[in-house]
């Protein structure tokens, strides 16, 4: 499950209203390379500050205090509340932002003052200096542009890095110039931020230009500037970083000449918490490393930042359920902590810029399931001691079946050169004179290859297990036919001048708690067991469902969902195990994660009750995000459970991919849930604002839960006819809504939400109706 939030979201183009905060840094200036940067913020001897991080909220999912006293009325509190805005802190972050690093040091602040960091989401920019002024929070870390007329209502502090103003449109717009003809063109900016006013300027230099001022989310206007909804907005540079991580058809059209400054904000009248603060940025430089270093662990120490290149993929990098995770990501983040550095991951777009990275000083550590070969030490690399060990195989088609070696004669292996297993092939062409090759591109995931191979346009790869296996998790088209006798390590890789980083990654690797650490990961990611569970086909004796019918029922009718429902739900997440614990951390009945469960208000999620209250609560809160948005009432359920079990974001993913494809974007089963399948493929994910998804998953679970739901009202209502009941007014509803009874009745307005009164007039003049009428 993800994170609830709070947030404004574009209904065509929808960011998460808050999905936890995965990464951090300042701003990355450099659009020349392909380079793509994030900065994990472990913050050494300290827990680590990754996405599901203790302390973030929406700012209406708490409760909050009123405060706007100076420094000493902030300590009576024992807290720092950090205000920012949702926009720059929504999507997989594949290039550093400025704004996380601000939050970053808002927090660093915090601790040295002996308070506890307190990050509040706010729903839009606008409300920012409002709720600091009301005392509803302490401080803004959000890239705030000081400017004369905030002057008069805040304060601010010196200032923390320098901007400009650019106005973007898409790629293929025309260059612009102050000759330029714009009649008829709409230039849309986010109210309550300098650029409105840039945007009146700029329009009064270009006549017949329109400035809509709106209170969308200045990262989603950029989003619909890509998808020519707007022909022009206006972000400064920092954000602008973030937007072209994800589209690659945005450009700057005009950068505005004034340079501007930015700084954090506090309410007037607050001198000791200023003084303070101004001690703190100036000790600390709040602008991205981004010199050049090759040098080893004693330089790395003293710049205090671990840079580790890897790529956004299944076993080394991706977003889940609000989470950034990977087998190689958790391995780094400890390895960082146990050095006291924090974590810089820098996510590269192809294999071959690993070595380049590193070789230009770019990188100290590439992680990405690597495999020693002699061609990368001859390029000047060292590989640490193995992180595990994968068998290599032949990858075909599920219907093809090679039985040995021989059987490769005539048969074609496509792989990139740049690929461990490129050599193999060279040892297995010599034994197999008949074997073909031909070179798949350098750009190509392995994933990608293996997509060509079901779609018949390649025959077969080399591959190791455990690849294989994370696909075949989701797909089915693809076996993994025979071991061709390699087993091959995965190691990090360093620069081979670096023997003191390589000493500290060994000890690492070598310790107890490291190679107990390695078991774990390596059984979470690879090798987790997909237990069976036997559908429930009859009610016991009592008739129930379950042995939690009761609890549900209650809390459903509180927040108005079909309890049945949320019955089969249960079942899907828990199997009715109230002690149940996922892989990523989700607790109880409903497996709800541990800051979820903050921030609806409740602890112990192994307890029941907790646990189907939690549930409901996040349940009430998803449900309301697809309010409003044109989509059906029991489409917006299908939504809501896809939601629970992916993240919103990846499902606000899918509906915008499911339009590029031309589907409907608010239909779920045969539209949106297609195209989240495809968010496990590169080519859409790559594009796609949360990154990479396991798209397999929800899709299957809406479908389970849905199907198991039918079963379910089928099942209480033979139940209830056998006792001699009369046939509930919900089920009947329920029946005649999913299809079991084929009659025409418009649905409540929310499916599995009953009115009574208003349902039961429906029922009755259905009912009631004549022949012919």
């Amino acid at each position: 499950m993800q994170q609830p939030a709070s947030g404004q979201t574009n209904p065509k183009k929808g960011q998460a209203d808050n999905p936890p905060k995965e990464t951090g840094d300042a701003q990355n200036r450099d659009f020349e390379t392909q380079d793509i940067n994030i900065t994990l913020l472990t913050d050494p001897g300290s827990s680590s500050l990754t996405p599901e991080l203790a302390g973030e909220f929406p700012i209406d999912k708490i409760e909050n205090y009123t405060e706007t006293g100076d420094l000493d009325a902030i300590q009576r509190h024992g807290k720092l509340r950090i205000l920012v805005d949702i926009g720059t802190i929504a999507s997989l972050h594949r290039a550093a932002t400025r704004q996380d690093l601000e939050i970053d040091q808002a927090r660093r602040l915090a601790e040295r003052l002996g308070l506890e960091p307190v990050v509040l989401y706010v729903n839009n920019f606008a409300q920012l200096i409002d709720y600091l002024n009301e005392g509803k929070g302490d401080i803004i870390a959000n890239d705030l542009v000081i400017t004369d007329e905030r002057k008069k209502i805040i304060d601010f502090s010196i200032p923390v890095a320098n901007t400009h103003l650019v106005l973007v449109s898409h790629k293929d717009a025309p260059d612009i110039d102050k000759n330029t003809d714009l009649k008829g063109k709409v230039l849309a900016v986010t109210r309550g931020t300098v650029y409105e006013a840039r945007a009146h300027s700029f329009a009064k230099q270009h006549p017949g230009l329109e400035v809509k001022v709106v209170d969308t989310n200045y990262v989603d206007l950029a989003v619909e500037v890509s998808q020519k909804d707007f022909d022009f907005t206006i972000l400064d540079d920092a954000p602008l970083s973030q937007v072209m991580q994800f589209l690659s058809d945005l450009k700057k059209n005009v950068i505005f000449p004034e340079e501007r400054q930015i700084a954090w904000a506090i309410r007037k009248n607050s001198p000791l918490f200023m003084q303070a603060i101004n001690e703190k940025i100036r000790h600390i430089k709040l602008t991205r490393t981004t010199q050049r270093s090759t040098g080893d662990l004693e330089e790395i120490k003293k710049r205090g930042i671990l840079r580790a290149v890897t790529r956004n993929n299944p076993g080394s990098y991706f977003m889940w359920k609000g989470r950034v995770l990977g087998y190689e990501f958790e391995l780094l983040e400890d390895f960082a902590k146990s050095q006291k550095l924090r974590l810089e991951v820098i996510v590269t777009p192809d294999h071959a810029s690993f070595i380049q990275m590193l070789q230009d000083g770019k990188a100290d550590i590439a992680a990405n399931l690597l495999a020693p070969t002699q061609r990368r030490k001859d390029q000047g690399m060292a590989f640490s001691d193995a992180t595990h060990s994968v068998k290599v195989g032949v990858v075909s088609r599920k219907e093809d079946d090679i039985k040995n070696l021989q059987d490769l004669s005539g048969r074609t292996i496509h792989l990139r050169k740049g690929s461990s297993h490129f050599d193999l092939f060279q040892r297995i062409q010599k034994r197999v004179p008949g074997v073909k090759l031909e070179q798949a591109p350098e750009t190509m995931d392995i994933q990608e290859i293996f997509d060509q191979i079901a779609e018949k346009n390649y025959n077969h790869t080399f591959s190791d297990d455990i690849t294989v296996n994370m696909e075949r998790g989701w797909r089915d088209d693809i076996r993994f036919d025979l071991d061709l006798d390699d087993d091959h390590d995965h190691s990090w890789m360093v620069r081979k001048d670096n023997p003191e980083l390589l000493k500290a990654i060994n000890t690492f690797m070598a310790s107890s708690k490291t190679v107990k650490r390695r078991k774990q990961l390596y059984t979470r990611y690879f090798n987790s067991p997909k237990p069976t569970r036997p559908e429930i086909t009859k009610l016991t004796a009592k008739g129930e469902i379950s042995p939690f019918d009761g609890l549900v029922q209650k809390y459903s009718q509180e927040y108005a969902f079909d309890w049945r429902l949320i019955v089969a739900q249960m079942f899907q997440e828990s199997s009715f195990n109230p002690k149940a614990k996922s892989w990523v951390g989700a607790r109880g009945l409903m497996q709800v994660m541990p800051d979820t469960g903050k921030q609806v208000g409740e602890k112990n999620l192994f307890n029941p009750e907790n646990s189907v209250r939690a549930g409901i609560k996040y349940l009430e809160w998803l449900y309301r995000k697809f309010e409003d948005k044109g989509i059906s009432p029991e489409n917006m359920m299908w939504f809501t459970l896809a939601s629970y079990n992916a993240g919103l974001g990846h499902v606000y993913d899918a509906q915008d991919l499911a339009e590029d494809k031309g589907w409907d974007r608010n239909v779920w089963f045969g539209n949106v849930e297609n195209a989240m399948l495809l968010l496990s493929e590169k080519k859409y994910y790559r594009k796609a604002r949360y990154g990479y998804a396991r798209g397999k998953e929800p899709y299957d679970y809406v479908r389970k839960i849905e199907s198991r739901y039918r079963t379910y009202v089928a099942l209480l209502d033979a139940h209830q006819r056998k006792q001699g009941n009369d046939v509930t007014l919900a089920s009947v509803l329920t029946l005649l809504f999913i299809g079991i009874i084929p009659r025409p009745l418009t649905p409540p307005a929310r499916p599995w939400r009953f009115q009574e009164n208003a349902a039961r007039r429906k029922i009755l003049r259905l009912l009631s109706r004549k022949p012919g009428d």
